[in-house]
């Protein structure tokens, strides 16, 4: 059960010393609260926290933590942590959450920065004055000139703002700038084994740069100059650990921009990969041809982008382009976000309207996300009828060229470094196919060159020499023509060089003086006995011949035999390794294509083309929580295959499991090695049939090891890769399938012909020797419960236990608690949103509510003050998107007495612009007010349980806020119901010195049981809110509106000590409110704050 689960947790890491940091980690007095102490490890400060379960019924996948701390004096820098990191945790269990935590409280207090998300101060001293640097920074940030292009900027930064997007700038807003636009990776929706094999972390950001060397360029201005004025806009792509680079990190590209006072750390810099630097090729060579054609011919993106690709070097007419081609609609699954399917060129007419960021920044995710299915070259769909995580190149021949001349995939160094037992067996399924003349997918037009001499293609005729071995020499009188660099193959004098299967040296030329001599490298021996040195005594003649003939135009079997030539010409791959990592650091990887003597540009080719074609996930994990128990000495690499949505279409795929208790089940699917190639780069299917398929057509899987097995051919005889360290033998792949056996094609074995339902979680090869690459008596930590059933069975029938960590998903969480299904019926009922149980927390708490993401994300100062109004008059500069204001349901308002809008005004004294008003203070209100209302319009009005009601604000100084939907249980609730009423009305005004100093508080109507009376929920007799928080001496800049909204929420539904009443009688006036709230402070000993007296006319 999710709460036995929930103490069993605690129970562990409430042991004494469990973390470095966090003493006394017990039970709360509510059932699921969490009590611990903090010690700073700079100041020994001891902080005491609490931490609510919320929907404890849901752990430990879909609860959620809400930490808070009743201290005194709460430094800064952790109400910040508070504010900003605490969504993060969600459905983490409680060791990862308070281990995580306590590392961002400790980065904090060290003034190190933990996340990028934390754009913080860096004092941990409670008594300084850090916690206004943030706002005095704003008032003096870079100016901002305010030219009709500037304007248009900012118009154009807020739309994009508004789709989701975090936006910003590096440079001149009035001259040369790059406008960033950024996206989270993990709000994506690609799986974590995607993200595994693009080299991203899910808390990087996409960023996506538009470089203005002459301005800013609204996208009317840039279509209207000739050739679509390639020169005013240059687009950049890249990953960045914050939502925007550093102008140092990007200064190869942006070189000419002005300095600029800017706020992101150093450390913030733009980092390329091959996906990106493809999509960087397709934006500035395509993009804008590409929104143009959908202007004019009202395409969607595929057929804008089919139009262009059939449109080169030839003039299309209105006819041709009204083909039904050109006017597919978009095809998205099921999973992909919203705002990645969102398209702001579709309800757009011209390009006076669109956002040139914005369209740039959709068009690159839908590229992103989708880029297994496009050839990373010439940037069209690729022609393949199968999945892939890794995006590839399409047939066409000059695009594996310039894939492989150009260095487009991934980093062979790193690939090697990262994962060499990975790489081998890559080397070594290739080798095993292309042993039994089966390897189809050959490197067709990478102009390789072998030393061959028979067959088709040949045009190479072998030269007599006599061999001097000890120095390395050739000396010969017949007219060779080899040049220094190249490499040549020697043979005894009466091979003839039918086969490469014959003993060989294979050397590059040093030296090559008159021609009659050749000076050579020591050589590459095949062919001999280990360890032979025949060749060094026998061969006196010999004959040799130069790598020449174009491995094109070889025959079938002939490739294929060169191809296995050239694997055994390379090093072992750990031998590989160590002369990559000779240059000293990770940093500064020594490349393989400079170990010129060792091996052959042909071979480094081939290799490259092994690893770079490979479209699976498959990584050897040798952390021991992580294997399989009971499989002997098979070697264990996890393995994922599909595209980028898979996982998702599993899980999807689960409705159709028969026991809901055990959703899915795992089975073995075994096939010779030299299919394992294809597999890796097709995934599990059933296009080919090797073995009858007696049971019908689908993917053969068996519950037992052993029946699988006899699948492999383990037994028979190959030729194996000669450098291979693990000498592999035998593979088999471990997979996790729906549970519907019903629904299979046959039961016994499993035949499945729904591939959505399987997905390979493991790999194992046998090794020869063996390898053993586990400690003794390791144990696996959480393990999957198999179906009874079912049950997945190792070598000779023993018992295995599968680790749940072997089930990821794309949001990169344990599926422990989704596969538990016993426990509740998870997909039947929707998941329960955050909500405090209002019990519970300490007066004076500092009690914060979380935002999405993107509200996580702290805007740099300086972007700040581009997007923030000049005058409380461009509040509405953007009619045009007040679509995307709320629009309550039926169903919202189902759930809930109160009606929003509903509120009379005739009896409230609204203000007009206050004399008292400062460019601070209007900025920052207008931003907070921004964020109010996105989260108003984001969250559902019953649970959000306050509104804002826009047309109620004339001004940004004062806010009228109803707080409404109250727990009946409570006596409060009950009270409003015998009054008629359905909401509380309060007034919110803010001082000039907002936000240094706490917006004034108090309630409007209805009026409240006094104190005196036993009436509680923190009003005073005036109608002021009596709260430490809205007092200088309890006040934090950094506090959101949102959280001081939940907080007076919470104050007036405390129980402690009376629950809260109402009264009869008229409303509260103010001037009894500002005499309440001043005789408040002075009881409690707080400080009112010093433009307190301001507000008050």
């Amino acid at each position: 059960m999710p709460r036995k689960a929930f103490l069993q947790d605690l129970s562990q890491v409430s042991a004494p010393g469990t973390f470095t940091h966090l003493s006394r980690v017990r039970l709360g007095d509510e059932d699921s609260t969490v009590i611990f102490t903090y010690t700073c490890p700079i100041s020994a400060q001891t902080i005491d926290f609490n931490v609510a379960i919320l929907d404890v019924s849901e752990y430990p996948d879909g609860h959620s933590y809400f930490a808070f701390s009743a201290a005194d004096n709460l430094p800064g820098v952790i109400a910040t942590i508070l504010e900003t990191v605490q969504l993060k945790f969600r459905g983490w269990n409680l060791e990862k959450f308070l281990e995580c935590f306590c590392d961002y409280l400790d980065q904090a207090a060290r003034g190190q920065l933990p996340i990028p998300d934390l754009q913080m101060a860096d004092d941990f001293d409670g008594n300084s004055d850090t916690d206004q640097m943030d706002w005095d920074e704003l008032s003096n940030g870079p100016e901002i000139r305010n030219s009709a292009d500037t304007k248009r900027l900012r118009v154009d930064l807020r739309v994009t703002k508004l789709a989701g997007f975090k936006v910003g700038y590096l440079g001149d807003p009035a001259g040369a700038i790059t406008v960033t636009v950024s996206c989270r990776i993990n709000k994506l929706g690609i799986s974590e084994d995607a993200m595994q094999m693009w080299n991203v972390l899910p808390s990087q950001f996409i960023v996506l740069l538009l470089r203005y060397p002459q301005g800013y360029a609204g996208m009317d201005r840039i279509f209207s100059q000739s050739h679509m004025a390639p020169d005013l806009v240059h687009m950049h792509v890249g990953i960045c650990d914050a939502y925007k680079p550093t102008v140092e990190s990007f200064a190869d590209v942006i070189h000419h921009l002005s300095p600029v006072v800017s706020s992101s750390k150093a450390e913030f810099r733009l980092r390329a990969s091959f996906i990106t630097e493809s999509l960087e090729g397709l934006l500035n060579e395509r993009f804008l041809h590409i929104i143009r054609y959908r202007l004019r011919h009202d395409f969607s993106w595929t057929g804008a982008e089919l139009f262009y690709n059939d449109s080169q070097g030839k003039s299309f007419n209105a006819k041709e382009a009204a083909h039904y081609k050109y006017h597919v609609s978009e095809k998205w699954n099921k999973f992909t976000p919203g705002f990645i399917k969102a398209d702001g060129l579709s309800q757009r007419t011209s390009s006076f309207e669109l956002a040139l960021p914005l369209v740039a920044m959709q068009y690159m995710l839908r590229r992103f996300v989708k880029c297994a299915e496009f050839c990373l070259n010439c940037h069209c769909k690729t022609d393949a009828n199968f999945e892939a995580l890794q995006p590839y190149v399409c047939s066409n021949p000059l695009c594996l060229y310039q894939y492989m001349q150009l260095g487009m995939g991934p980093k062979l160094e790193w690939e090697i470094v990262s994962q060499q037992y990975v790489v081998d067996m890559l080397v070594s399924f290739t080798y095993a196919r292309a042993s039994t003349n089966e390897l189809t997918d050959l490197p067709i037009g990478l102009g390789l060159k072998v030393p061959w001499v028979v067959g088709l293609g040949s045009t190479t005729t072998p030269c007599t020499a006599v061999f001097d071995a000890e120095r390395m020499m050739l000396w010969t009188e017949q007219n060779h023509n080899v040049k220094e660099g190249e490499w040549v193959v020697i043979k005894a004098a009466n091979d003839p060089f039918s086969t490469q299967n014959s003993p060989s040296l294979h050397c590059i030329v040093l030296y090559t003086g008159d021609g009659s001599f050749l000076r050579l490298s020591e050589p590459v021996i095949l062919g001999f006995v280990p360890n032979g040195e025949a060749w060094k005594h026998e061969w006196n003649t010999v004959k040799f011949v130069p790598y020449r003939t174009n491995f094109d135009q070889l025959s079938n079997k002939v490739k294929m035999e060169a191809i296995m030539m050239l694997l055994d010409t390379l090093p072992n791959v750990h031998a590989m390794k160590t002369f990559i990592t000779s240059g000293g650091s990770p940093e500064h990887n020594t490349p393989l294509s400079s170990w010129t003597q060792r091996i052959s540009p042909s071979a480094l080719y081939v290799l490259r083309w092994i690893v770079a074609s490979n479209r699976s996930c498959i990584v050897h994990d040798d952390n021991p929580k992580h294997r399989v128990t009971g499989m002997g000495n098979y070697m264990q690499f996890r393995l994922a295959q599909g595209s980028p949505d898979k996982e998702e279409r599993l899980v999807q795929a689960l409705q159709y499991a028969q026991s809901k208790d055990y959703p899915t089940l795992f089975a073995w699917h075994g096939s010779p090695l030299n299919n394992w190639h294809s597999i890796l780069r097709e995934g599990l299917n059933f296009a080919r049939q090797l073995h009858g398929r007696s049971r019908g057509h689908g993917v053969y899987m068996a519950s037992m090891f052993d029946t699988s097995s006899a699948y492999t051919s383990q037994y028979m005889t190959y030729t194996g890769w000669s450098q291979s360290t693990l000498g592999i033998t035998g593979a088999m792949s471990l997979n996790e399938i729906v549970n519907a056996p019903s629904q299979f094609v046959c039961k016994n074995p499993f035949v499945v012909a729904q591939l959505d339902w399987i997905q390979p979680r493991y790999l194992f090869i046998f090794c020869k020797p063996p390898k053993n690459q586990w400690k003794p008596g390791t144990e696996t930590s959480k393990i999957y419960k198999q179906d009874p059933h079912h049950i997945a069975l190792g070598p000779n029938g023993s018992h295995i236990k599968i680790p749940v960590s072997a089930l990821s998903t794309r949001d990169g969480k344990s599926r422990e608690a989704a596969l538990i299904a016993a426990e509740k019926e998870a997909s039947a009922h929707a998941k329960k949103k955050q909500k405090s149980s209002e019990k519970g927390i300490p007066k004076g708490a500092v009690v914060i509510t979380l935002g999405d993401d993107a509200d996580s994300v702290t805007t740099l100062i300086e972007d700040r003050q581009l997007l923030e109004s000049d005058t409380e008059e461009e509040l509405k500069d953007l009619d045009s998107h007040q679509a995307l204001k709320k629009s309550y349901t039926r169903d919202d308002l189902s759930k809930t007495d109160f009606r929003p809008g509903t509120l009379k005004t005739d009896t409230l004294k609204l203000l007009g612009p206050p004399s008292y008003a400062t460019t601070q203070a209007t900025k920052c209100l207008q931003r907070h007010l921004r964020e109010t209302m996105k989260v108003q319009d984001r969250e559902p009005l019953h649970e959000l349980g306050w509104y804002v009601d826009p047309t109620l604000i004339s001004t940004v100084y004062q806010w009228v806020v109803e707080l409404h939907s109250f727990d009946p249980s409570l006596p409060l609730a009950r009270d409003l119901k015998q009054f008629g009423l359905t909401s509380i009305v309060l007034e919110l005004r803010f001082p000039p010195e907002f936000p240094i100093s706490p917006p004034f508080v108090r309630v409007i109507r209805p009026r409240f049981l006094p104190f005196m009376h036993q009436g509680g929920g923190h009003v005073t007799a005036g109608g002021a809110m009596c709260m430490e928080l809205l007092t200088s001496s309890g006040w934090l800049p950094t506090a959101t509106i949102e959280s001081v909204l939940m907080q007076v929420r919470l104050a007036i539904c405390s129980t402690d000590p009376w629950p809260a009443r109402l009264a009869k009688g008229r409303d509260y006036a103010f001037q009894d409110a500002v005499a309440a709230f001043i005789r408040a402070c002075q009881v409690h000993g707080w400080k009112v704050p010093e433009d307190f007296s301001r507000i008050q006319a």
